[in-house]
């Protein structure tokens, strides 16, 4: 299958950082040892540590992957492990690679997939995680409304021609299925982010 220059190299990207998360890592590291991934173009809700801090107390110890933010995909089908404010959910397919947490085992375990030659640079990355998580190749959680999203406003005229030929609506890149059901955004909207909230610190437009 071919794949675009661009997915090629955002998955060359994430199978970087992880790597090195792993030449890092020590023999000692625990599965509360975690390491956060972020992309550049991200938001996420002023007040995440207390939204997140309970939610690890919550964790299964044997945990491969927290998304922190998704698209595409009904992450709160399965029952939640929390009744708090913010869920953690069992994940289904979540898609975006915004922002995702690994603990050590699961650094590796993806690293192994990733760089598995019938499967590495397959398909876009986001594509390549979502089916991991769905096969059961990863022991994954997702949270509920995700805490992280990617700053996007109107799509470009190439990804409006994507979601066109996809049968995605088109015209804002925000226009597609959401949990309910019906069509609503392609991503969750967060209550006060850093860069879009009403309180953001570091409100300004991109």
């Amino acid at each position: 299958m071919f794949i675009s220059p661009a997915r090629a190299a955002c998955w060359d990207s994430h199978l970087r950082v992880i790597q090195s998360v792993l030449d890092s890592s020590s023999n000692t590291s625990t599965s509360w040892d975690i390491t956060f991934i972020l992309e550049d173009d991200i938001d996420m809700e002023l007040d995440i540590r207390r939204r997140l801090r309970p939610l690890w107390e919550r964790l299964p110890v044997d945990w491969d992957i927290v998304f922190l933010g998704h698209c595409w995909s009904n992450e709160g089908i399965y029952d939640a492990l929390s009744d708090i404010q913010t869920h953690l959910h069992p994940s289904r397919a979540p898609q975006c690679t915004h922002a995702y947490a690994l603990s050590p085992l699961g650094a590796r375990r993806l690293y192994e997939h990733l760089t598995y030659p019938p499967f590495a640079f397959s398909r876009a990355i986001d594509q390549a995680y979502a089916w991991l998580v769905k096969s059961g190749r990863l022991r994954a959680y997702s949270v509920v409304p995700g805490v992280m999203v990617q700053r996007v406003e109107e799509a470009g005229w190439l990804e409006w021609l994507w979601n066109w030929f996809s049968g995605k609506e088109t015209g804002k890149a925000s226009d597609i299925w959401g949990t309910s059901g019906g069509a609503t955004r392609w991503r969750d909207e967060l209550v006060n982010g850093v860069f879009s909230g009403k309180d953001g610190v570091l409100r300004r437009k991109y």
